[in-house]
């Protein structure tokens, strides 16, 4: 495996761990905090959240390609 697809598989790893230590309930508020591994991102709207997790799957698609 190249220098590429070792960070593409870092970052999956990364976005996994951080949305599946987000999850809340069916019906979420329009805000959210965001727990990340060293710090916490409080009161952010769900849609800005769900589109930068959007761009890290892209960049993902671009290191694996």
């Amino acid at each position: 495996m190249n220098k590429r697809t070792v960070t593409a598989f870092l970052l999956i790893i990364f976005t996994a761990l951080v949305l599946l230590y987000n999850m809340k309930g069916l019906i979420t508020p329009p805000r959210m905090d965001v727990n990340l591994v060293f710090t916490a991102v409080k009161n952010v709207y769900t849609s800005v959240v769900l589109l930068a997790f959007t761009v890290v799957g892209v960049l993902i698609g671009l290191f694996i390609k």
